[in-house]
């Protein structure tokens, strides 16, 4: 946790952490298996590969609409150089408007998928981190990124709307299946249901109902008001604060896919598959990460409520160094007395609906339009991303390559790329902040190494079926 103040958790927008993208790149492929699941997991029902054995894949993403560097510094490819200087390269853009924030980490470690003629099965291992902030107010974060160091909104009183941000991280065991559902020759109807059993690693959440405050010169803020909830579950330093087991649930992703016209031709295992259309076109309908963590171990919770003004002196200069210190100081600060209580709390995953459309012009000429958009049951909610996204693929059983436009949270429109060649997969969904073309308010990379397979054994009778450890 960084320096600043009061609600180190709103200052997602700051970016000083790289924590529910898509890979667009991949997940409405044909032959995204493992990588496909957390879309819609009734994908890998009738695919065409038999197996899908996933070794690692990692997509990192991360999205506010305050701060950004800009794009003449070249940041992303000076990053990977080791090439950032220590001077202060961080913009923002304030233009009174409430901030919000996302971040997410996916992790896909050792996974496996089997496909039969009506039926298919899997099991997949996870890491997963979530950050999310929505309506934190502009003229807070603006004193945050100024260090309090803004004069022109010294002695304004200011007040919020209620706003919330939520940090959850965990560790996922699932197993999914699927199966036909109606098969005949113009209609095909599958569906499959991912459960998952969660571990939790490290959750926070911060609400906030009301917040009346002045800040009156670079070391002091009077708060006139403050109603507010701050739970948290998680260590202090080193690899055990952030893989500690704290919390156990339960979650699912649910999946229902129409095809029109599908081929069976099309889904052989074989190389003359790709020049066969698979379908006129498909639809898929989910419910993506529906669950509950309940946190047991290192689990506070500390409500905070002031009708008199309070003045907080050396604001500028606080330092916290764990969730614990945090809810110390907001307590000391804001209640008078330490009034933190050590409490189990539950949060929920960043659940959404999603719908996916595809159509075939070709055999291996795809267009795809995908919308993703969250389930917000409480604050006590790590809030997904809403999406909107646009892509064409060229498609084939040993590469493909994806181009596609997206709108998250409905706004600024990215450009994205992504192929996969053998058992290699590699793209990004923020293309122009990657070649110094946009100004970066965004981040996005993923990667895989999987392997679809048409047997495993390690002599191959089909010279189009490839043995095991060899990819069409």
């Amino acid at each position: 946790m960084k320096k600043t103040l009061i609600f180190l958790l709103l200052l997602f927008p700051c970016i000083h952490s790289v924590k529910a993208q898509e890979m667009w790149g991949i997940s409405n492929s044909n032959y995204a298996g493992n990588m496909g699941i957390f879309l819609n997991p009734s994908s890998i029902v009738g695919a065409p590969y038999k197996y899908d054995i996933n070794l690692i894949a990692l997509d990192v993403f991360l999205q506010n609409n305050y701060v950004y560097i800009p794009k003449k510094e070249g940041i992303l490819f000076k990053a990977i150089g080791g090439n950032v200087g220590t001077e202060r390269i961080v913009q923002d853009k304030f233009t009174g408007r409430n901030t919000k924030g996302f971040g997410h980490l996916l992790v896909i470690g050792p996974s496996y998928i089997r496909v039969l003629e009506e039926k298919s099965w899997g099991i997949h291992t996870a890491y997963r981190n979530e950050f999310s902030v929505l309506n934190a107010p502009s003229h807070f974060s603006k004193f945050v990124y100024e260090k309090y160091a803004y004069p022109a909104g010294f002695g304004i009183r200011n007040s919020s709307e209620r706003f919330n941000a939520a940090w959850l991280g965990w560790f996922e065991l699932g197993g999914t299946y699927g199966k036909v559902l109606r098969e005949s020759e113009n209609h095909y109807l599958k569906a499959a249901l991912t459960a998952n059993l969660l571990l939790g690693m490290n959750g926070a959440y911060l609400d906030v109902r009301n917040f009346d405050y002045t800040v009156q010169d670079t070391s002091s803020m009077l708060i006139h008001s403050l109603d507010a909830t701050f739970a948290h579950s998680a260590g202090t330093s080193g690899s055990a604060a952030l893989f500690g087991l704290r919390g156990i649930g339960l979650g699912t992703t649910l999946g229902l896919t129409y095809v029109n016209k599908r081929r069976s031709s099309g889904y052989e295992c074989r190389k003359i598959a790709d020049n066969v259309k698979k379908y006129n076109y498909r639809i898929g309908f989910s419910l993506l990460d529906l669950g509950l963590i309940h946190f047991f171990k290192d689990a506070g919770k500390l409500e905070l409520s002031s009708n008199t003004d309070r003045i907080w002196n050396g604001v500028d200069s606080v330092e916290v160094t764990s969730a614990y210190g945090l809810d110390t100081l907001l307590s000391s600060q804001i209640n008078g007395a330490y009034v933190g209580e050590s409490k189990n709390f539950s949060m929920i995953t960043p659940t959404a609906i999603s719908v996916q459309f595809d159509y075939a012009f070709t055999p291996r000429i795809f267009a795809n339009v995908s919308w993703v958009n969250r389930i917000r049951f409480a604050p006590n909610q790590v809030a997904r991303g809403n999406q909107l996204n646009f892509s064409a693929r060229y498609e084939k059983r040993r590469w493909e390559v994806n181009g596609n436009v997206s709108l998250f949270e409905y706004q600024r429109p990215a450009a994205g790329i992504g192929f996969r060649y053998a058992f290699f997969i590699i793209g990004t969904d923020r293309l122009l902040e990657w070649v110094n073309l946009s100004n970066v308010y965004t981040f996005d990379f993923f990667f895989g190494i999987k392997f679809n397979l048409c047997n495993l054994t390690f002599r191959s009778r089909d010279p189009d079926c490839p043995a095991f450890g060899s990819l069409y």
